[in-house]
């Protein structure tokens, strides 16, 4: 089983995986492939990046061992495609809303959660007081993206088994949330294991 978290920057997907990884330690995280330098978080163990250099990556590519390839902000990131086919683990991921079609044709099974506000101003904030890694710049890009990421989801909405809308005033929530949509399944399936 794959669980999958789509939405914009500063959305608040990455803690929500840390949330669930640390209540669930049977879940294993999937590890994407970036020509983007590691950040200080992901350099001692906690993110799911591995950076590469451009050659390997393209490498891989190359050789059709890449799944969900794409450009983000001026790096690449792909996922191994064996990584991504059903197993009887339970695994754990972010995927970009403009590949979830694609993350659909080589597992069907994922259960995706889109993360989705109407605040733009409130991501702006989460990227700017509490991830605190990208510029003034980085960070304007990412708000301007986050409009089309967003669209998508919405337009795509069938391919999720749910879509959360974050407020500003209701984001202390959305964990519980997101946990009550996958408790059944994560349990469920870790007690087969």
């Amino acid at each position: 089983m794959i669980i999958s978290f789509g939405g914009p920057s500063g959305v608040g997907k990455g803690y929500i995986k840390e949330r669930l990884l640390s209540l669930y330690p049977h879940i294993e995280e999937m590890a994407w492939l970036t020509t983007r330098p590691l950040r200080p978080k992901e350099l001692i163990g906690t993110g799911n990046r591995v950076s590469i250099p451009l050659s390997e990556f393209n490498r891989l590519n190359g050789l059709g061992e890449l799944v969900l390839v794409q450009n983000l902000f001026g790096h690449f990131y792909g996922l191994r495609k064996v990584d991504l086919l059903p197993s009887s683990a339970i695994k754990i991921t972010e995927v970009h809303p403009d590949n979830m079609v694609e993350a659909c044709k080589v597992n069907a099974e994922i259960i995706a959660i889109g993360l989705v506000t109407s605040d733009l101003s409130f991501l702006r904030k989460r990227l700017t007081l509490v991830r605190k890694t990208e510029s003034e710049a980085e960070i304007e890009e990412r708000v301007i993206k986050a409009k089309s990421e967003i669209e998508t989801i919405l337009q795509q909405k069938h391919l999720y088994a749910s879509v959360i809308e974050i407020t500003e005033a209701e984001e202390d929530q959305v964990f519980e949330k997101v946990h009550a949509i996958l408790q059944s399944e994560i349990e469920t399936k870790g007690e087969r294991r």
